[in-house]
């Protein structure tokens, strides 16, 4: 026998927590396995699984013992618990708020619970109720609506219907557990929003390292990192496939906006033509109306020449 191995295998009391009846338990299964029987050698080894404290409280209860005999599991287990300060409604409270697991199937949920259950004084038995139970199988919703169903009276009568609906469920395999449900529903929407973002960010660029998905005054990168980024040139490439990326974006719009745009640059192109045309006909106009005031003067020139001639005339 390798008694590392076997110092390794024991299961140690501070893991546990309050729960000492699963560390005795425990610890019975591995001395069966390694086939200790002696109370002297079990004692030596239960010892070993405790902290300096607890051990001085064993051998208080080896030196009180007659005739060098051993105490039984039941005393060491009233004495730790003492020790520790459980009391009955820790344990009635822990009952209560035990729940199944999502993994956990209902026979070896049942188990611990029985063990608990037991541990409990049958006095104190009585202020556990079905209901109790049920809220603690409450994720498995078809064990819940038989037990439910049968209007049991006691917790054994509730344990063995819920057995039963959990092997119909194994047989049909439709067993519904409702935190799976919530967790899935829950990382469902959780990617759906972390997918619209990631759109959302995929249309910023920074203009300091020309990345998309932040701007500049967000932007990871400090001016150590940016120097050494342009000496090697890869803000440049950066710049390169942003636009092409821009370029590519644009041209897969939808139809609609293509021809909007398509609208908007004939209609700027028609205005500026409308405009030149204007311009090029209000110069044509001030060309012919200062011709005819060209006209205009040239001819009032040579009428003022005329009546000044015939005046000489009549003079002389």
């Amino acid at each position: 026998m390798d008694i590392c191995e076997l110092l390794r295998s024991l299961p140690l009391l501070k893991n546990y927590g309050k729960d000492v009846d699963l560390w005795i338990y425990d610890f019975e299964e591995v001395m069966d396995l390694w086939d200790i029987q002696n109370p002297k050698r079990r004692f030596v080894f239960m010892k070993e699984c405790m902290d300096y404290a607890l051990k001085e409280v064993l051998k208080s209860i080896e030196e009180n013992g007659e005739n060098k005999t051993y105490p039984s599991i039941q005393i060491i287990k009233e004495e730790i618990e003492k020790y520790l300060g459980i009391t009955q409604n820790d344990k009635i409270w822990e009952l209560k708020e035990m729940k199944i697991k999502t993994n956990e199937s209902i026979p070896i949920f049942n188990i611990n619970y029985i063990r608990k259950y037991k541990n409990i004084d049958e006095e104190m038995r009585k202020l556990i109720t079905v209901e109790d139970y049920i809220n603690s199988i409450k994720p498995r919703i078809y064990p819940c609506l038989r037990v439910l169903e049968q209007e049991c009276e006691n917790i054994e009568e509730a344990i063995k219907i819920a057995e039963k609906a959990s092997r119909i469920e194994e047989k049909l395999k439709f067993k519904i557990d409702f935190n799976n449900y919530k967790q899935n529903y829950k990382n469902d929407y959780i990617n759906d929003y972390n997918n619209n973002i990631n759109k959302k960010n995929n249309k910023i660029m920074c203009f300091r390292c020309y990345e998309l998905g932040h701007k500049a005054f967000n932007c990871k990168y400090s001016f150590k990192e940016l120097s050494i980024m342009e000496e090697k040139g890869i803000i440049e490439k950066n710049k390169r496939i942003k636009e092409k990326v821009i370029f590519t974006s644009n041209e897969n719009k939808n139809f609609d906006y293509s021809n909007k745009n398509f609208e908007r640059i004939n209609t700027n192109s028609i205005f500026i033509n409308s405009n030149k045309n204007n311009n090029v006909n209000e110069n044509n106009n001030y060309n012919i109306i200062g011709n005819t005031v060209g006209l205009k003067k040239k001819v009032f020139g040579m009428e003022n020449n005329t009546k000044k001639k015939k005046k000489k005339i009549n003079n002389n």
